[in-house]
């Protein structure tokens, strides 16, 4: 894991307080329900979850730290840490955990921070009733429980669409340490005519071409697409061309053109060619396999509105193309000498 994205661990769980809505209860839940769904986490990832956990449990409410000890008890080998934490917080907190197995060990249970996972198996569970525990296999394919659950895509796909521009990229970043995804887990169109075309849509100012485009080659919805598109902030765009492999120079332009609302601040486009540069192809994917996971008819609303409308604000930004061109795009000199 890259160090940017470990020091911003510390930054991510202050996330919603500056906005005045505090979205941390609902990071954390969603944060472990996509920690849960991947059958088996190395050393690093695991202890930069607990570290992210351990965070975040001491700034939400009893509600929260409950749903969360109720996850972690269907599962025979959570982070011990986390466990210790929760199983020592009041009792409807602390209640579900007290007979997991993995406290059970007393003092040989420090020696269990990295076993063998496993995963609970549900199999025709009956409403109410606790999924049976089950050890995992590390030679059988595990493809079906990798899958990003609707309900899970679309809160974690809500919690990125409210939050600011500081709070996506701690999102971004971070969402490899919490939520890795298997090699080749999404299924995405990389070949270099995408990227042309994406830019001819963009240059044209066509924007429903370029949401058909992005819905093609990313395997979403039009209806997702079109958000991504025209989210007034920019960051699912750089997202997307990211996941599809699209070279930086195209990111510039596609950037300039495709939202007036974005293309028309200096700033903004150079902070998301920054943001393109810092994260990963794997963060990127997580984004995109999110998307893929969102369930029909259940798509996350901009929250951030233009305060022009397209037709008003795209003469605005062609005028001053050039001018944004010449101020944005780094020379060539200046990219070798970084």
């Amino acid at each position: 894991m890259e160090k940017s994205s470990i020091g911003s661990l510390e930054s991510l769980s202050d996330i919603g307080l500056r906005g005045g809505v505090d979205m941390r209860p609902t990071l954390i839940r969603v944060l472990t329900d996509l920690y849960m769904q991947k059958l088996r986490h190395t050393p690093d990832e695991e202890r930069h979850y607990t570290e992210l956990a351990l965070r975040l449990l001491e700034t939400v409410d009893v509600p929260t730290r409950a749903a969360v000890a109720a996850r972690l008890a269907r599962h025979l080998a959570p982070p011990l840490r986390v466990l210790q934490y929760l199983v020592n917080d009041l009792p409807e907190v602390a209640g579900p955990l007290r007979a997991h197995p993995l406290l059970q060990q007393g003092d040989a249970a420090p020696a269990l921070a990295h076993p063998v996972h496993v995963t609970a198996v549900v199999v025709n569970a009956a409403p109410g009733l606790q999924p049976e525990l089950q050890p995992d296999v590390p030679d059988e394919p595990a493809a079906p429980a990798d899958a990003i659950a609707p309900a899970t895509a679309r809160e974690l796909n809500d919690l990125f669409i409210a939050a600011d521009d500081y709070e996506r990229r701690l999102i971004v970043l971070n969402l490899p340490v919490v939520a890795p995804l298997p090699a080749g887990r999404v299924n995405i169109v990389r070949v270099p005519a995408v990227g042309q075309r994406l830019e001819a849509a963009a240059l044209s100012g066509n924007r429903d071409e370029f949401a058909q485009q992005l819905a093609s080659a990313l395997h979403i919805s039009r209806e997702q697409a079109r958000l991504i598109a025209r989210d007034s902030l920019g960051e699912p765009i750089a997202i997307a061309l990211k996941a599809l492999g699209v070279p930086r120079h195209l990111v510039y332009r596609i950037l300039l053109f495709v939202n007036p609302m974005v293309g028309q601040s200096v700033e903004r486009v150079h902070n998301l060619a920054l943001l393109f540069d810092e994260m990963t192809v794997e963060a990127a994917e997580g984004m995109v396999a999110i998307w893929q996971a969102l369930p029909a008819g259940e798509r996350a609303a901009a929250k951030h509105q233009p305060l022009l409308s397209p037709d008003d604000a795209a003469p605005r930004a062609r005028a001053t193309t050039a001018q944004r061109v010449s101020a944005v795009a780094p020379s060539k000199d200046r990219r070798e000498a970084s």
